[in-house]
């Protein structure tokens, strides 16, 4: 079908010309990580919602990190999607768990990472829950979102319809093959406003912005206690 050989994910023909672009974004994301959080080797890292493929730079802290046996990467998905992750990092520790409700004690880690998953999370009070959560585990924190003010949604790559009312984008989204994403516990994106008042009160939060073409794509909140 020419709908599936243009919007199929990762083969598509929308996804094939984008990926240069996604993989430059994760790089310049992973460069901002070291120089703002300036990891040392002996950081114990967590990361929340690793994902079970290694596509388009997806899990770039795993990929990048000099230190990767120093990362303990979280995921609340099945474990049968994830038999090959310690056969691409050997070093990593892979658990699994609810970012949302993180069996670790206070302070336990050094830095806290977390790239495009709260707003995958639901919404409202389950991404302060996670927020929160990360902020109680780590000392400090490195967390990103798309940005709701950007044309082009990035999980679906379909432009302007996430700014249309919530039925109107779903009935897009479903129609276009991109049905996963019509439901807010898939897929709620943050402006941020919206990102920043997440953060529990007294928290010193700085949000850093990516730019495509000079539009914010992407948020990054660096958070130190």
């Amino acid at each position: 079908m020419i709908k599936n050989k243009f919007w199929q994910w990762p083969n598509g023909f929308i996804w094939k010309i984008t990926e240069k672009v996604t993989l430059r974004q994760r790089r310049k994301r992973f460069d901002l990580f070291i120089s703002k959080m300036k990891p040392r080797p002996e950081d114990e890292i967590l990361d929340v919602g690793v994902a079970p493929y290694f596509l388009r730079g997806t899990n770039f802290l795993e990929h990048w990190y000099s230190h990767p046996n120093r990362i303990t990467a979280l995921t609340n998905d099945k474990p049968e999607r994830f038999n090959d992750f310690n056969k691409e990092f050997p070093g990593v520790k892979l658990l699994f768990g609810d970012g949302k409700k993180l069996e670790f004690s206070d302070n336990c880690f050094d830095i806290v990472f977390s790239n495009a998953v709260i707003e995958h999370v639901g919404g409202g009070e389950n991404q302060k829950c996670f927020i929160q959560e990360i902020i109680r585990v780590g000392k400090r924190a490195f967390i990103s979102t798309p940005n709701y003010r950007f044309p082009l949604e990035a999980h679906t790559l379909i432009p302007f319809a996430h700014w249309f009312p919530l039925k109107i984008r779903f009935w897009i989204y479903k129609r276009l093959g991109r049905g996963y994403w019509a439901d807010v516990n898939h897929l709620n994106l943050l402006t941020e406003r919206s990102f920043l008042l997440l953060f529990p009160a007294g928290i010193k939060v700085k949000v850093y912005k990516q730019r495509i073409l000079g539009i914010a794509s992407n948020l990054i909140a660096v958070v130190e206690k």
